[in-house]
């Protein structure tokens, strides 16, 4: 792997997190884009909280943002950590020559750009993207082959939400009102069925069931009505922190991808064998 390859990643949720950090370990230059502040709620599985705390580490990589040059410099130079950069798409994506450009928004937003016309190699991760039209490959984010390259078309689009654990039992818990949701545990922390998680106002929110909290909105973020605020999982052997199964298939795939575009290699196609 060479150092010299940079890749931006657009996104900084779930999948977004572990496609950097793979890409980061596996020698590649890396920097995060997200210019709005993440709805991340298992942000112990992202490096979503550096948005607003300036640093968060992922299984032993850290990212930091960076609103200096010579942070981002230092990042992506020194290879220390990722930097997360913050400014506007077009900026980010005018101001380095970037080798790759992998969009990973998280489910809850919207693509605002098409990547394809910015950086030699474009990756784009899930249905929302079309091969060949907006990115030039995309990586399965769901359904059962999480990781699976589509060099021409679109993926599955597929809205439904997978288990990350096997058959873990989960529960999410949603905003009863607008406003500013104000936590009172912590993700990881065990509650009893209906024990206060927080408040919105005047308006608790109470767990639905007894168990662990995996994904939890942060202390003072602003929420709207029926939005996902907090998830609850029931099993023991549910994982609370670090990468999931199914985005280690997606980074697996979506480094197999790099490596094979920038090196240039071709897949075999079945008229090569006739």
């Amino acid at each position: 792997m060479s150092e010299e390859t940079c890749v931006l990643v657009c996104g900084i949720g779930e999948t977004a997190s572990a496609v950097a950090r793979r890409l980061f370990a596996e020698e590649r230059a890396v920097a995060i884009h997200q210019a709005t502040p993440p709805r991340t709620l298992r942000r112990r599985m992202a490096f979503s909280d550096a948005w607003f705390d300036g640093a968060a580490a992922l299984e032993g990589v850290e990212a930091r943002r960076a609103d200096f040059s010579s942070e981002f410099l230092l990042g992506l130079r020194a290879r220390q950590f990722i930097p997360v950069l913050t400014q506007r798409f077009t900026d980010v994506a005018e101001r380095w020559p970037w080798d790759v450009i992998v969009a990973a928004h998280a489910e809850d937003d919207s693509p605002s750009e098409f990547v394809k016309s910015h950086a030699d190699h474009t990756i784009g991760l899930g249905g929302d993207f079309i091969a060949g039209v907006d990115c030039d490959i995309v990586v399965e984010t769901q359904g059962p082959d999480p990781g699976a390259i589509v060099r021409s078309g679109r993926a599955p689009l597929r809205r439904q939400r997978m288990s990350d654990d096997g058959f873990a039992n989960r529960c999410d818990v949603f905003a009863p009102s607008s406003g500013l949701f104000q936590a009172m545990k912590i993700i990881g922390a065990f509650v009893e069925a209906g024990e206060p998680l927080g408040g919105i106002g005047e308006n608790a929110v109470l767990a639905p069931v007894s168990g662990r909290i995996r994904g939890l909105v942060r202390k003072g973020q602003a929420v709207v009505t029926a939005s996902a605020i907090a998830e609850i999982v029931t099993s023991n052997t549910a994982r609370i922190a670090g990468v999931s199964e199914r985005n280690q298939s997606i980074s697996r795939g979506v480094a197999f991808a790099v490596e094979t575009e920038v090196s240039g290699w071709a897949p075999a196609a079945y008229e090569d064998w006739r």
